[in-house]
């Protein structure tokens, strides 16, 4: 078994750019729920702030899986394609390990979360960049709530990491 990441072993993840946001998708960009007539579509049309691998057990929980990954976004940049799809929307709010609020966005049709936001950061919100048409590049994402990563995991080479969410910036 590999004891990390590379092209010898064919798990290649470009190493990050010495200033992540280089690597960022860019807008105008767009998303989707799962359902195969009428989907609530999304636009985001400001610059991402930041790509976040979170491993904590709420994040692990959300998505059934190891980690969450997500494009933080300023939330007056994201707009829904048809208004009227506002409707097929849904809002889940939990409380958070850090003993916070997050409020979680998902289509009420398929159940798939589009987004999450902190109600005390109400300019940001956390895109769910699976949602995305576009793809996104992993290496320029930080991984946060690291001390909650599964045993075997291996952070990239070189990767931006947080045992806990960064203590400033948006998360």
């Amino acid at each position: 078994m590999p004891s990390s990441i590379n092209e010898s072993n064919g798990l290649s993840v470009k190493p990050p750019a010495d200033n992540l946001s280089e690597q960022l998708p860019k807008p105008p960009l767009t998303g989707r729920c799962q359902c195969p007539e009428d989907p609530v579509v999304y636009n985001i049309t400001s610059e991402p702030h930041s790509l976040n691998v979170c491993y904590c057990h709420e994040c692990q929980r959300q998505t059934g899986s190891a980690f969450a990954l997500t494009l933080v976004v300023p939330s007056q940049g994201v707009k829904m394609e048809d208004p009227r799809m506002l409707a097929q929307l849904r809002n889940f709010e939990r409380r958070t390990e850090s003993g916070g609020t997050r409020g979680g966005v998902f289509c009420s049709n398929c159940g798939v979360r589009l987004w999450h936001f902190d109600p005390a950061k109400p300019e940001w919100t956390s895109v769910k960049a699976g949602t995305l048409d576009q793809k996104v590049d992993f290496g320029a994402a930080q991984h946060i709530w690291t001390k909650r990563m599964l045993d075997g995991i291996v952070l990239p080479p070189k990767a931006e990491a947080h045992e806990e969410e960064p203590d400033s910036g948006p998360v």
